[in-house]
């Protein structure tokens, strides 16, 4: 009988181990070689971007923002790039405070905060500010580089930034505004461009 309940248990372990595999498979997708070959190498990418060389991070980090910026040139659902690194984000982000916050004006650092700040639009909690807190840290690349879902998304965490504020923006925070509104009214987003400058108090 104990024989019998430990084949059992042993069983039942085994099983939940191919459940939480599936339950990962299914989330991922079934994945073609193509595919399954980019994910490997943004994982192998976001090895690299921890690498205690300086170059070799630097390397890494400016694959990283290509491959992303090209996925989401034109955005319509969540680019495979973003897909396949948004597990990856907890890690990066422990990485980005431990290593490179006490490092200001590291060029490294500033390229992970971009990268940082695009993986955030999907992986941040709903209420929160991260994209918009790591496109502070990061470049003074133009925000419509990454595509227009990401400057809708950095719309609304100024405009729940200001409402946390209650008080006006603090002048990294207008220039932004300033940048984005323009981008707003030539991409045909007039409505949008408005009720940014009226809930900022323009």
């Amino acid at each position: 009988m104990v024989e019998s309940k430990e084949v059992e248990k042993g069983g039942g372990k085994k099983n939940d181990v191919k459940d939480s595999k599936k339950k990962k498979d299914e989330e991922m997708g079934e994945l073609s070689p193509e595919d399954l070959e980019k994910k490997e190498q943004l994982e192998m990418l976001v090895e690299r971007s921890q690498d205690p060389d300086p170059v070799i991070q630097k390397q890494a980090l400016e694959t990283i923002r290509s491959e992303i910026r090209s996925a989401t040139a034109s955005m319509t659902s969540v680019p495979k790039p973003l897909k396949f690194l948004r597990p990856l984000y907890p890690k990066m982000k422990e990485f980005f405070f431990e290593k490179f916050f006490e490092m200001p004006d590291s060029e490294n650092q500033v390229f992970m905060a971009d990268v940082l700040s695009v993986l955030a639009m999907t992986m941040a909690d709903e209420n929160s500010t991260e994209s918009l807190d790591f496109k502070l840290m990061g470049s003074n690349d133009a925000p419509q580089t990454w595509g227009h879902e990401y400057v809708r998304h950095l719309c609304s965490e100024i405009r729940r930034e200001y409402a946390r504020s209650m008080d006006e923006l603090d002048p990294a925070l207008m220039g932004l505004v300033k940048e984005i509104v323009p981008f707003l009214m030539s991409s045909n987003a007039e409505p949008e461009a408005c009720d940014l400058l009226m809930e900022v108090c323009w």
